[in-house]
């Protein structure tokens, strides 16, 4: 499941080598679920410069008991997250909460860290490839 997720948000990091005209500010929201979580990806973007990232994992255990789910939050997801992501991404201010079945991670992603041209793209461009890697997107 964790080879799923990273992928997952790997493939956010090879679109960005897409090109495209404008200036305007937009943020492009990602999301795909793969088993019991939904996968969140954010980038905001000045033109076809990405200005930040972030993502978000919320994992649904609605199907399994109290216990259970209160065992599994006591685990430290943002460091297992951290740990998988560290040959593409450096993730920042990684927080995980609980909200009743739900355990949710979030964090920014240090783009200092990225290659000046993993940061280029279309905002309509990285949106179209990123929907037929089965996200579904929405551009604001």
């Amino acid at each position: 499941m964790k080879k799923k997720i990273l992928s997952l948000v790997l493939v956010l990091g090879t679109v960005f080598v897409l090109t495209g005209c404008g200036n305007k500010p937009s943020t492009l929201v990602c999301s795909q679920k793969v088993s019991n979580i939904n996968v969140e990806i954010n980038a905001n973007f000045a033109g076809n410069k990405v200005k930040s990232m972030g993502l978000k994992y919320d994992m649904d255990y609605s199907k399994y008991s109290d216990t259970y789910v209160e065992t599994v939050s006591k685990q430290d997801f943002c460091k297992t997250v951290t740990s998988a992501m560290s040959s593409q991404f450096t993730l920042v201010d990684c927080k995980q909460t609980t909200n009743g079945k739900n355990i949710v991670i979030k964090s920014g992603i240090d783009i200092s860290k990225l290659s000046s041209s993993s940061l280029t793209g279309s905002p309509s461009a990285t949106k179209t490839e990123l929907e037929k890697q089965g996200y579904s997107c929405t551009l604001k």
